[in-house]
């Protein structure tokens, strides 16, 4: 069903051109249908003429109920049935060694007839105070679109609680784009669509509470009027409680 509607979506001018040619032949059928039936004159040949006149007006009207059918597939229930599956490109992940830790000093001996000053508590604080790590906030996206580009979080970030994507969303005969999610083992999921373009800055903001923990996908969709959009900007994010 997907692929039918992408299919119309993306030949709707040719078939609106092949409707409108057919329509002119029926209704060139007509006309010579009409004049046919005015010269008549044996009532045979006014019926044969009038059976063709009302072949070509049925014909003509189920043109216009496929015309009417192309339209509404490709400006409304193109944004309702769901983008094909993209295969994100896998990109390697360089393992950095472990920095080693530098030995422990001995303490200086001091000579007997010196005395030592004793540190002070604040300076024994400092100096065993170890600082906390940072939280991982994610490589670039690998996006290769300027259009359809997330700046953060990077891929592999670790995030709780509501998020906020920033980015860009904006291409060439700009219609909207939206935000989707990816359980794991599980199909895409849609979170917000939007109709306004993005340059660069936020594009959506996300509730991470309505998962569950885990490892999930991340992607941005940018569509144009025809139904149309470049490739999504994808990224994976790890939500934690």
């Amino acid at each position: 069903m997907s692929i039918l509607v992408k299919l119309v979506a993306d030949y709707a001018l040719w078939l609106y051109l092949l409707l409108a040619i057919i329509a002119f032949i029926l209704l060139r059928v007509m006309n010579l249908a009409l004049r046919e039936r005015t010269r008549s004159i044996f009532a045979l040949e006014r019926e044969n003429a009038t059976a063709r006149f009302t072949r070509a007006t049925i014909n003509l009207l189920v043109i216009m109920l496929l015309a009417g059918g192309v339209f509404y597939v490709s400006t409304t229930l193109i944004k309702e049935v769901p983008l094909p599956e993209v295969t994100p490109t896998p990109t390697a992940v360089v393992e950095l060694p472990p920095t080693p830790t530098p030995p422990t000093l001995l303490p200086t001996p001091t000579p007997t007839q010196t005395p030592t000053p004793r540190p002070t508590q604040a300076a024994v604080a400092e100096e065993t105070s170890t600082p906390e790590p940072a939280a991982n906030a994610g490589a670039p996206p690998n996006c290769p679109n300027p259009g359809a580009h997330i700046t953060q979080p990077g891929t592999g970030a670790t995030v709780s609680g509501t998020i906020r994507i920033f980015g860009a969303a904006t291409v060439e005969n700009f219609d909207y784009y939206k935000i989707e999610f990816l359980a794991p083992g599980g199909n895409w999921n849609f979170i917000q669509n939007y109709t306004t373009p993005v340059a660069d800055g936020l594009l959506a903001t996300w509730n991470t509470d309505t998962v569950p923990p885990g490892e999930y996908g991340f992607r941005l969709v940018v569509v144009d009027v025809t139904g149309n959009y470049p490739e999504p900007c994808q990224i994976r994010l790890v939500v934690q409680r």
